[in-house]
């Protein structure tokens, strides 16, 4: 018996939906110090640009293989 079944399976939209949100994630990271007040949170939000270049870069990278997923479904 698994302990991890899944109910349904995984549809094109999740992935387009997952990397509309990490490309977000990621925009907010990078964009939010600088219209921040110099606080211990803007500087934490400065530490994080990795982890923001990282998000920004997978979700767009889902992204892309979505809409190629969608384009060569269209051609054949």
């Amino acid at each position: 018996m698994a302990l991890f079944s899944p109910s349904r399976k995984p549809t094109a939209n999740d992935t387009l939906v997952k990397g509309v949100i990490l490309a977000l994630i990621g925009l907010v990271l990078l964009i939010a110090p600088h219209f921040m007040g110099a606080t211990p949170l803007r500087d934490m939000f400065a530490q994080a640009q990795v982890v923001g270049w990282f998000a920004l870069v997978l979700g767009l990278a889902f992204m892309g293989k979505e809409g190629l997923h969608r384009l060569r479904q269209r051609r054949g």
